[in-house]
């Protein structure tokens, strides 16, 4: 079990069990932002023979006593082939993206050909391959089109769709369980007692798990025995993959989250990490299942979610899980120095300077404030000196599987 080490040292040990999900058949018409886990390879030519670019005339070479004249044979509709291949002196009419008659050099737009007798002039030089889309110009057999371990964008469905690809190959979502482990929170659709407060971290983590390419499939708070929530984390487990509990990460002479992660037979990875907000955290393995315990606090457990769950979540959808990291300017600066690392959440942009990052307010770990438009931390090392307006500093780029 790692105690009191780095993130980076937490994070290696948590990919060691993280696995790679199977992979599913899925539409292409639900695939967009979803992770191929197939390689995919042209099995023909796009396009897959030589078309007109534009509506005009396709020409044969030119015939030795025509004097810049082609014999206009007819004309060609979309989806049309011709039985007959040109011959040297003729023309034939073609539409944009229409199949070109087999002899076919060169396409004159018609904007730029005079007719006369069936005979056609060209206004402009004609150069071989001008406005053809040869065969193969988009892509040749044997390209690849799809990658393993890439999130599929709008581009790509329509490119599997031109070659008609119903379906493709994508990794499992993986499937994300939520448990509140806080006696005074109540869910969030119901009106607090004195004394309670509502489950906000339920709804966020669920968001979060979401934007990372999750599942969420539950959320669940309670409050009742121990052996009851017991059973809850359970049957939670029955349906997920991973496990997320808040609250219940350190109390004087005891630690709930644990003592349930130890009674569901599950092996400790981590515990606490020295990084503020959220040092009080932890995660364990039950067969091949992940359990993590998170702050109750709202900016703490959103941290500790970006730092320790979501690099999880996308190594078991085949990507890559370290997001991306930055040098940014602070705009605003950082008054507090710290004592250990510290994470602060902030709103990441660009401007004709380059990147820029500003310190949100709200930065107190029971604030929901700071998470408000927050797209990145700043990775403030222990022992830093308050944060000066203008310093570069080093910043995670949150909220991208691209």
């Amino acid at each position: 079990m790692l105690v009191d080490a780095s993130w980076e040292e937490v994070q290696t040990g948590l990919l060691k069990h993280s696995r790679l999900l199977a992979g599913e058949s899925i539409s292409i018409l639900e695939a967009a932002g979803r992770v191929s886990s197939e390689d995919l390879i042209a099995d023909s030519d796009l396009p897959a023979c030589n078309q007109s670019a534009v509506d005009g005339y396709a020409v044969a070479d030119e015939s030795p006593t025509g004097k810049g004249q082609y014999y206009i044979t007819g004309h060609l509709d979309l989806g049309e082939i011709s039985p007959l291949a040109l011959k040297p002196g003729q023309a034939m009419g073609v539409l944009t993206g229409g199949n070109l008659p087999l002899g076919g050099r060169a396409v004159v737009p018609h904007e730029k050909v005079e007719i006369q007798n069936h005979y056609l002039r060209s206004r402009e030089v004609i150069k071989p391959g001008n406005n053809i889309k040869p065969a193969g110009e988009d892509y040749v057999k044997g390209s690849q089109l799809l990658s393993r371990g890439s999130v599929l964008t709008p581009g790509d469905i329509g490119l599997l769709a031109a070659y008609g690809k119903t379906s493709v190959t994508v990794s499992r979502k993986p499937r994300v369980a939520v448990l509140c482990l806080s006696k005074h929170v109540v869910p969030w659709q119901s009106l607090p007692e004195p004394g309670q407060i509502r489950d906000s971290n339920g709804p966020l983590l669920s968001a979060l798990v979401l934007q990372d390419g999750g599942l969420p499939v539950s959320i669940k708070n309670v409050s009742k025995t121990e052996t009851s929530v017991k059973t809850v984390a359970a049957e939670l487990l029955e349906q997920a993959d991973i496990l997320i509990m808040t609250g219940g990460t350190y109390a004087e002479g005891g630690n709930e989250a644990r003592r349930l992660m130890e009674q569901l037979g599950a092996e400790i990875i981590y515990w606490d990490v020295p990084v503020q907000p959220g040092s009080h955290t932890g995660a364990s393995v039950r067969n091949s299942q992940l359990l993590f315990a998170l702050s109750g606090n709202p900016a703490a457990c959103a941290v500790g979610y970006q730092l320790f769950v979501a690099p999880v979540l996308r190594a078991m959808q085949g990507l890559i899980p370290s997001g991306r990291r930055l040098k940014a300017r602070c705009a605003n600066g950082f008054a507090k120095k710290s004592s250990s690392r510290r994470f602060i959440r902030g709103h990441a942009g660009w401007d004709e300077e380059g990147w820029k990052v500003t310190v949100l307010p709200g930065q107190k770990p029971s604030m929901i404030r700071s998470l408000v438009n927050c797209n990145a931390l700043i990775d403030m090392p222990a022992g830093s000196p308050p944060i000066e307006v203008g310093q570069d500093v080093s910043i995670l780029l949150l909220n991208s599987l691209f």
